[in-house]
């Protein structure tokens, strides 16, 4: 059995980032994916994610601007355009301490922002409900990803430099040893020198099988679409994706993005439900949760919400600190765990590709990842 440099499991974003990296390398990179590429069970589907440097910590702001550039490289490799500018407006009722500290981290990066007083929103984004009180932090270099076509164009992209990409096969077992991985999928066995774990919401199942649990909650997110009174209003060059952090006092952030053709798509964090075994098929959307959308984006954006078009989920896999998890394994260092998610994580992936690249190569990376290394999580004992 020939064994493999590097052996990928999970074909969502992440996963197609690091197959992309490892590929362009020269490196002999397998990637298994338990379901069709592109599926609609996990955290990588669907036509919208934010890209924005607006962090209240510098790692992930700094980070931002890496992956931006990481964005450009691959987008100039594979001839096509995938980062749409529309900029991303923060407001809040309140002189939010979380918008002074992003207002703090992006001056010190060196990338364009600018606080509007209400006035100058009223000016700004007529569309907006803006009482006396409302404050913004406005980034024009903030944007679109198109989620779907972000993975498969890193998908094409890793096939093109080699990488071979196998989907519906699902890891059974993961048997480390000193001289690499063992991997048991699907009534077939293969071999690797490394094993980079981006699996998402199904992380849990692998770490099991490896004699860790980690305090990883999975959610399952509900997003709206809805068709806008004012078309005009609603479309890029208008309406910059809008996040509305209320008055700070526990308020769910609502994030709005401007319509792209399938109407304004709305969301709010922080009112998932937890998801116990990720291999359940996800229930059809909850018409309570998009009339709950519904309200909180008139509030905002009075006349959005006209009507509702449909509504999707997606999944969030959090650790307990909202931070990322990328790492070696603490036993076995031929095995790399990465959950760069926790709702916010799609927009570093081809800067996390390369550096999931780097250390399965090399052990290290010139980044400072201090923050996701695996100690600064809570381990407990496998679970029977």
């Amino acid at each position: 059995m020939r064994m493999l440099e590097v052996l990928i499991v999970g074909g969502g974003v992440m996963g197609a980032a690091t197959a992309y990296a490892l590929a362009r390398r020269g490196r002999r990179v397998l990637l298994l994916e338990q379901f069709a590429l592109g599926h609609a069970r996990g955290s990588s589907h669907g036509l919208s994610r934010l890209f924005r440097y607006a962090y209240p910590q510098a790692i992930y702001t700094q980070l931002a601007v890496a992956a931006r550039q990481a964005w450009a490289a691959l987008e100039a490799d594979a001839c096509q355009r995938l980062l749409i500018n529309t900029g991303a407006l923060d407001i809040a009722q309140t002189d939010l301490p979380y918008l002074k500290a992003c207002a703090a981290q992006l001056a010190a990066a060196g990338v364009p922002f600018e606080q509007l007083s209400a006035d100058e929103l009223r000016s700004r984004f007529p569309a907006l409900a803006v009482t006396d009180q409302t404050i913004g932090l406005y980034q024009p270099d903030a944007g679109i990803l198109p989620a779907s076509r972000c993975v498969a164009t890193l998908i094409e992209q890793a096939r093109r430099y080699g990488a071979v990409v196998a989907t519906g096969v699902r890891v059974d077992r993961l048997l480390p040893d000193g001289t690499g991985v063992r991997v048991d999928a699907a009534g077939a066995t293969y071999r690797a020198q490394r094993v980079v774990i981006t699996a998402g919401s199904y992380t849990p199942v692998l770490l099991r099988q490896l004699g860790l649990s980690f305090p990883l909650l999975i959610t399952r997110e509900q997003s709206a679409f809805f068709l806008p009174h004012h078309r005009v209003l609603s479309k890029i060059g208008y309406l910059p994706v809008v996040r509305d952090h209320g008055h700070g006092d526990g308020e769910s952030l609502l994030v709005c993005y401007p319509d792209m053709g399938e109407g304004v798509k709305a969301e709010l964090f922080g009112t998932g439900v937890v998801v116990r075994d990720p291999y359940v098929l996800p229930p059809l959307p909850d018409p309570v949760e998009s009339e709950r959308i519904a309200r909180r984006l008139e509030a905002t954006l009075p006349g959005f919400a006209a009507r509702l078009l449909r509504a999707e989920t997606c999944r969030m896999t959090h650790t307990p600190t909202g931070d990322f998890l990328i790492d070696h394994h603490p036993e076995y260092r031929q095995i790399l765990l990465a959950v760069p998610c926790s709702g916010h994580g799609f927009k570093f992936a081809p800067l996390i590709g390369e550096i999931l690249a780097d250390l399965a190569m090399q052990g290290t990376t010139k980044y400072d990842i201090t923050t996701f290394r695996i100690d600064r999580l809570r381990m407990s004992p496998a679970l029977t």
